[in-house]
Order: structure tokens, then sequence, then C-alpha cells
């Protein structure tokens, strides 16, 4: 079994989360974790650790984090190499709701070529408003 696991700064992993579940219904499988302003690095690493220790038996352990070589992201990474589960684990950053939605449907094991394609719709989540003109004028 996956089990997905979403970190962040501030309360965006609860944020990502709980709109997720809006959309895709229960969340059996996935956690958060949030580094709160007043919480300490070493608060949040114990609490991580904790999480961890709950998930660490998954045959595959995703981990979503809103940040690359930020503290949340920094911490799974250390936190999972010490319980030597870095090799069944991922640990991506960016996360948005468009990746975790589509980590949630997808429920083949994550080779490289499905992880691309899940990183590409996740990119193509991030997108512009624009106006389209009218091809004809206005008589």
């Amino acid at each position: 079994m996956r089990q997905i696991l979403l970190v962040s700064h501030g309360t965006m992993a609860e944020g990502v989360y709980e709109a997720a579940s809006m959309i895709y219904g229960t969340l059996n499988n996935v956690d958060y974790l949030c580094l709160k302003r007043d919480m300490g690095i070493e608060n949040f690493k114990e609490k991580l650790n904790g999480k961890i220790d709950e998930i660490g038996g998954a045959d595959e352990i995703i981990v979503l984090a809103d940040l690359m070589g930020g503290s949340p992201y920094n911490s799974v990474a250390t936190i999972l190499s010490e319980k030597d589960l870095l090799e069944k684990s991922k640990i991506l950053s960016g996360m948005n709701l468009p990746l975790l939605l589509t980590l949630l449907f997808e429920t083949a094991k994550l080779e490289e070529a499905t992880l691309e394609n899940i990183l590409n719709t996740a990119k193509d989540g991030i997108s512009v408003f624009q106006i389209e003109e009218d091809s004809e004028e206005d008589l």
C-alpha cells in the first residue's frame, strides 16, 4: 500500500489535504504535518518522526513538500534516511493540489515514467488565464 505525507511551512499541507478531501473524498492513505511559526524545528522533527513511524511499514512512501531545501523537506529526507526508508520513498517538492490528486488516482507503483507524467500534470496545472479575442468583428 502507498502512504502519502504532506509537509509544509505554515498551514499549506493542511489546506491541500482539506481541498483534496473535498474533491476525492476520504483520504485514508494521506496524512500531513505543518511547520507552524510557533512550533520550532525540533518539535516539528519529533512529530515528523512519529508520523514516519506510523507509515514506515507501507510498500511505498510518497512525501509532498512545499519547498525543496526548506526545513520540512530537509527534515523528512533526514528522517527517512535514518530509518532506512529512502529506497521505498519518493520526496517531491512544489506540492500543489493537482499533484496530490494525480497521485491519489494513480494506483500503479511509481516508476520513473509514471512519476514524470505525474510531475508534468502538476506543472500543467499552473497557468495564466487569458481572454480569447473574437475572430470576427462586431457588426
